[in-house]
């Protein structure tokens, strides 16, 4: 997913769910072997460009960083600006980005902050959105271990990525990968036979063919093949309640090519109860 020179970076605010983000970018940066990134933004009418590093918020998370994962290399950054603007022009030189689905601002009963959406939207590099992530604040609760990963994939171009990471991010976490297709009937003319069977035969042979190349570079993953009859958010949804993460694309073969994020993908970003990993390149 990164590569020696693209740290795991992680957005924080101050509030609980900003920790619990650390905690799963820590996990991620020292798996993938990468430094650690806290970023904090200033949101000020000022030009924006990097602020004196002096917030108390990313200093206390570096600590608790260290805490959680000693030896683990953490810097620290606050930058004038957005929180959306700033972590994206960061993600240009980071291998992944994570944010908690909610911080403090905005309105409480939306799913997912802009934040989230900005960078699922626009980010250089994939980002992780960990979901109720005040959950993990607490040190004493242990991350998901021993769940499966699940990759949403339509053959589209585009899903090609999502399953690049999602298999890296099952082999680094010795976890097993589901590759789920939903799939629905086109509408019956009349006095045609239901041919369901059949298509449900040709979607788990063409998930099968779309994976083949991934199969044979990482050997050492088990993946289970799921075609599933169903609109699409309803599948990935079910799926996702015993998966330890969702990877998708931002966008797979409907809609508009001008589109940033496909609407499957904002509607699994904003339900999802668990994070969700958005293959952004």
């Amino acid at each position: 997913m990164t590569d020696i020179h693209r740290p795991v970076i992680v957005g924080v605010d101050g509030s609980p769910a900003s920790l619990g983000a650390v905690r799963w970018a820590a996990d991620e940066a020292v798996r993938l072997r990468q430094p650690l990134q806290i970023v904090h933004a200033l949101e000020a009418t000022e030009a924006s460009g990097p602020a004196p590093d002096e917030h108390e918020l990313t200093v206390r998370a570096a600590v608790d960083a260290r805490g959680w994962h000693p030896g683990l290399h953490v810097t620290t950054c606050t930058w004038r600006g957005g929180p959306g603007r700033v972590l994206i022009d960061q993600s240009r030189h980071a291998g992944l980005v994570v944010v908690a689905s909610r911080g403090t601002g905005g309105f409480q009963a939306l799913p997912v902050g802009s934040v989230g959406e900005q960078l699922a939207a626009h980010a250089h590099c994939p980002v992780l959105v960990v979901h109720d992530a005040q959950r993990w604040a607490d040190p004493s609760v242990t991350l998901p271990q021993q769940r499966p990963v699940v990759v949403g994939t339509d053959g589209s171009a585009h899903a090609q990525h999502a399953i690049e990471l999602a298999f890296a991010e099952a082999g680094s976490r010795h976890v097993d990968l589901i590759a789920v297709r939903a799939w629905q009937e086109p509408p019956r003319h009349w006095g045609r036979a239901s041919r369901r069977e059949r298509l449900a035969d040709d979607v788990q042979h063409a998930l099968a063919r779309e994976l083949e190349p991934w199969l044979s570079k990482h050997p050492a993953v088990s993946v289970e093949l799921r075609s599933v009859h169903g609109a699409v958010v309803p599948v990935l949804l079910a799926e996702a309640q015993d998966a330890l993460m969702v990877v998708l694309s931002p966008r797979g073969t409907g809609g508009f090519d001008a589109l940033r994020l496909g609407s499957v993908t904002q509607q699994v970003l904003d339900h999802a109860p668990v994070p969700v990993l958005v293959a952004r390149r």
